[in-house]
């Protein structure tokens, strides 16, 4: 396929694609193919994974990159699978292995019972082997090197941890993670070795969700490269209204859509109608009378008080402007 087969002109188009990404690769490598291929002056990802990780991967064109800053903080659910009694150091398949442990087979039990200490709020450093930066170098680099640096460690939430299955040969067990944004599901799994003392390492990371994103709705990057035609792209290809619609939103009268802009204040009086309930400080998602989303802003009152507050009062901050559409 050339660009060609694409509108006249890609910067008219933007949206999102929601990619099952296959392991071996990085998130930037299927950022780059999908440049490649159709001519995006602007794509961006939201959401890294590691190269042997595979799953939910939100892919942004056009205007809809500012997006992924909006979705970075979503929660996100993993399936994963860990091989115990061994340890590597990059916490995976991939990394050299730093120990072994003989040991006949899991307790399932066992395994089960630990896992209820994960739940909750913790702190967490993230691993030398990851794309988070330390004076702008990312740490995986000085892994490489052999260089280990002190890491801050971070507020987490793991919200459930689940046994899905044991091997039969007892080494293996089968896992599900439902968490908040930062978290390192390989630091997860080496935490669970210890806890058994036998050390750990994952071996199969498939990222299911991504806050309101299943892996079920995603398209394989394989099926995406063989689209030939303007038609096949569009319809796999998400607005920002879908990409947004979990977010409360707040429609604005068209006569007023002009006014809209980075920063700008939206007062009552503006305002056609609004969707969902939300509170002081909140996304919310702005629109047109229509629905199309052309920005996303923070609520300065809650959505319960709309009814007894003056129309010339602010309800909205303007945060991002994510006009563009199809």
């Amino acid at each position: 396929m050339t660009n060609a087969a694409l509108p006249s002109s890609t910067e008219a188009v933007s949206g999102m694609f929601l990619l099952d990404k296959p392991g071996g690769m990085t998130s930037h490598d299927v950022v780059a193919r999908i440049r490649q291929k159709f001519g995006f002056s602007r794509v961006g990802h939201g959401g890294t994974l590691d190269p042997m990780a595979t799953g939910v991967l939100p892919v942004f064109v056009g205007k809809s990159t500012r997006l992924a800053e909006v979705i970075h903080g979503y929660d996100k659910t993993y399936r994963f699978e860990v091989l115990f009694g061994s340890t590597t150091d990059t916490g995976d398949a991939e990394g050299k292995i730093l120990s072994r442990k003989d040991f006949d087979r899991i307790d399932p039990s066992h395994l089960a019972s630990v896992l209820p200490t994960f739940l909750g709020e913790r702190l967490q450093k993230p691993p030398m082997y990851s794309a988070v930066k330390k004076n702008g170098v990312p740490l995986y680099q000085l892994a490489r090197k052999g260089i280990e640096i002190e890491r801050e460690a971070r507020r987490i939430r793991i919200y459930s941890l689940d046994l899905l299955e044991v091997s039969a040969d007892g080494k293996k067990a089968l896992f599900r993670l439902k968490c908040s944004k930062g978290t390192y599901v390989r630091t997860i799994a080496q935490e669970i070795g210890e806890a058994l003392g036998l050390g750990a390492h994952v071996i199969l990371l498939e990222r299911e969700g991504f806050g309101h994103f299943l892996i079920e709705d995603a398209i394989s990057l394989s099926d995406l490269m063989n689209i030939d035609n303007e038609a096949g792209i569009l319809k796999h290809l998400w607005t920002t209204s879908e990409v947004l619609s979990d977010l409360p939103e707040v429609r604005i009268l068209d006569a007023h859509l002009s006014e809209i802009h980075r920063g700008a204040m939206i007062p009552g009086f503006q305002i056609y109608r609004t969707s969902g309930l939300f509170n002081l400080s909140e996304l919310v998602r702005i629109s047109d009378r229509k629905g199309k989303c052309i920005a996303v802003g923070k609520a300065t009152v809650s959505s319960l008080e709309l009814d007894r507050l003056p129309k010339g009062l602010p309800v909205v901050r303007v945060d991002k402007l994510v006009g563009g559409g199809l």
